[in-house]
């Protein structure tokens, strides 16, 4: 049952992660005529109509929050889903899609660095090897091309990256105690009383957004896969696997993300890609082989 659940917990992320790589393209649509804040607005609000329907279509129990358990959803509400995506999304706005990507995926040294303080997991070899192998790999895929670009957007990816790490340990200690739907919606409910203001700031005083259709198609799209569905299975792999085991995963993002601008931008597929991609699966199969497997087949 166990190692079934595990399984499980694999498929998750894997769908989790593909959802989060195609927003780094998904999103330039949005960003094109939209500010940072009022997209992340609208991704949160059609988010919880959606999450909100999903609770009364199941019939999810949503058990009273215990008094010491609202900074974790203050953390993963307000530090997770706000303050960092609204970094994210400038940082998007700002970089190019891959560098964004690139900078996402050093979540996992964070995560599991956060996890071993604060949660007590450990920090094993096979936890160090899978991040090395997977982040070689990112680096192939996404190069450094020499060319400039923005320092505040790199400063916001890296504060994106340092917050949603910080909100993914919250989250993995409220999901002992609560549903996963539940955790999602109360956290994005919190989220979407933040933006509110701030959008409505952003609107009248500093970067009036247009609102077409192709941006709040956009939008949807975040809002449905990238946030409701993403969120929801990510908050669940949390549960049924080891915050530092979710964390091996975030490489698939930028992989995500550059073979959809390979299919859908037209962008070339290049050697560094495959090269850089089979890094990134070898890494993660890494981290799913059990422990015991690579033992015997390696001796460590």
């Amino acid at each position: 049952m166990q190692k079934q659940a595990s399984y499980l917990g694999y498929l998750y992320l894997f769908i989790t992660f593909f959802c989060w790589g195609s927003i780094y393209v998904v999103s330039k649509y949005a960003l094109a005529v939209m500010a940072p804040v009022m997209v992340s607005f609208f991704r949160y609000f059609i988010s919880v109509v959606c999450l909100a329907g999903l609770v009364k279509l199941k019939h999810t129990e949503l058990k009273p929050v215990a008094r010491g358990d609202w900074k974790y959803l203050f953390i993963l509400g307000g530090v997770g889903y706000f303050v960092s995506v609204v970094f994210m999304l400038l940082g998007t706005a700002l970089l190019p899609a891959s560098l964004s990507a690139l900078i996402n995926a050093l979540n996992p040294v964070v995560i599991v660095l956060l996890a071993a303080l604060f949660l007590g997991e450990k920090i094993t070899r096979k936890i160090v090897l899978s991040i090395t192998v997977s982040l070689v790999g990112v680096y192939i895929i996404i190069g450094v091309n020499g060319s400039s670009f923005s320092f505040l957007g790199l400063v916001s990816a890296l504060l994106s990256m340092l917050f949603w790490s910080m909100a993914s340990v919250a989250s993995r200690k409220l999901s002992y105690s609560y549903n996963t739907l539940q955790i999602s919606l109360y956290g994005m409910l919190i989220a979407l009383a933040m933006n509110l203001p701030a959008a409505l700031v952003e609107h009248l005083f500093f970067k009036p957004s247009k609102f077409t259709l192709v941006s709040m198609a956009a939008c949807v799209y975040l809002a449905v896969a990238g946030t409701a569905i993403a969120h929801s299975l990510w908050n669940k792999s949390l549960h049924l696997l080891p915050a530092s085991t979710c964390s091996m995963f975030y490489p698939l993002q930028p992989l995500t993300a550059t073979l959809l601008g390979v299919v859908f931008l037209g962008e070339a597929l290049t050697w560094n890609f495959i090269l850089g991609g089979t890094l990134i699966c070898l890494g993660i199969l890494i981290t799913v082989v059990p422990t015991e497997r690579l033992k015997s087949k390696f001796g460590w």
